[in-house]
């Protein structure tokens, strides 16, 4: 849903995005700096048109979704590899 040039992200879709991330991972679809290789996210929107046909999303919408989702599991990284941190399943 593009609201305002905002996007909000179904579960569904984000859960779709990074799966298919994952398989551009396995495909060997990053440069040698870890980074993905410039026609990825082209190929992105057309897996992402496939799974969603209603899909009107490019390329950058993809890279921004990216770049957020870095961003988190790099915090969440850092959580884990800090000194006394542990993990609730009760809360």
């Amino acid at each position: 849903v593009n609201m305002e040039n905002k996007c909000i992200w179904s579960d569904e879709e984000t859960n779709a995005f990074v799966g298919f991330m994952e398989e551009f991972v396995i495909d060997d679809q990053r440069a040698d700096c870890g980074q993905f290789k410039p026609r990825t996210f082209e190929k992105l929107v057309l897996k992402m048109l496939e799974a969603f046909p209603g899909c009107t999303l490019t390329a950058k919408p993809f890279k921004n979704k990216h770049k957020r989702l870095k961003e988190k599991y790099q915090y969440a990284t850092d959580m884990l590899g800090c000194s006394g941190f542990g993990w609730n399943h009760e809360k």
